[in-house]
């Protein structure tokens, strides 16, 4: 495409992030959210998630530096490495016994509110230091699962999570120009080709290349064939540093909105996996 190196960088990892959340979703309406293709999906998913953590902090660096000075990006990485040593520590010897200590007043309120504040806390002392809010938010939400009553958080912020998903997804919507479509054709149906079909194929192979079997790599392959929240953070993050123009991040954004919808078609055209039908896994 005649694209600079950093925007290759920049844009593959946009691309190579999938989205949890529709993929849990997908395969508890399936009943296979326990099954071998099922655990493989959601754990590549989850460490892709992880990687997102050093990429926000990562893609910023190459661009103020141009990917020159490398000192200032492994300090950027060592700032985000650091920054989980005292929250490991707190979620350790803190935040459960404040919990637990909440916990005995037998006010949910309180509990609810406590959570709250620890996410949003964490979250503005990431952005205090240089790094992102999504980092700050992923970092609290490990922070609280930590802890014994991590399930009943989960419970009692279900209502929150279901209206911010909504916002958010609205918003994207509304950040989608389809004026940009007929003009950015080609990016378009780059994007789509990478992740419906060059996606497909890589992880098909790498997941047979570690003696899993052909069924199991091919429900993967095909589960993977999307991206979704991340991305989007990722794609902020870049177009921000300048990694990226806005036409690619209108393309990314379009071509998350499709391949989402197209990796649902597709599952309903997917044998179910009746091995498969059991007690789901709760994460």
């Amino acid at each position: 495409m005649g694209w600079p190196f950093l925007r290759g960088i920049a844009v593959g990892s946009i691309l190579c992030v999938a989205s949890t959340m529709v993929l849990i979703r997908l395969l508890t309406d399936r009943g296979e959210l326990s099954s071998e293709a099922g655990r493989v999906m959601i754990s590549l998913t989850l460490v892709e998630d992880l990687a997102v953590i050093i990429l926000t902090a990562l893609l910023p660096s190459l661009a103020a530096s141009d990917g020159a000075n490398y000192a200032q990006v492994a300090w950027k990485i060592i700032k985000a490495l650091l920054l989980l040593v005292p929250v490991v520590l707190a979620g350790w010897k803190l935040v459960p016994g404040l919990l637990d200590r909440i916990e005995k007043t037998c006010n949910d309120e309180i509990s609810l509110l406590l959570a709250l504040t620890i996410c949003l806390a964490v979250a503005a002392l990431t952005e205090a230091i240089g790094l992102s809010l999504a980092l700050g938010a992923f970092l609290a939400g490990l922070l609280l699962g930590s802890s014994d009553f991590a399930h009943k958080l989960v419970k009692q912020t279900l209502p929150i999570r279901d209206a911010f998903v909504a916002l958010f997804f609205v918003t994207v919507g509304m950040l989608i120009d389809p004026h940009t479509w007929l003009a950015s054709w080609p990016v378009l149906v780059l994007l789509f080709g990478i992740i419906l079909i060059g996606k497909f194929l890589i992880w098909t192979g790498v997941v047979r290349a570690f003696a899993y079997s052909w069924k199991t790599a091919l429900r993967v392959g095909m589960g993977l064939t999307q991206i979704g929240a991340f991305s989007f953070v990722l794609a902020q993050v870049a177009l921000r540093s300048g990694l990226i123009s806005s036409e690619i991040y209108n393309a990314t954004l379009a071509a998350s909105l499709v391949t989402i919808l197209a990796n649902a078609t597709i599952f309903q055209f997917v044998p179910q996996n009746k091995a498969a039908e059991m007690p789901a896994l709760s994460f």
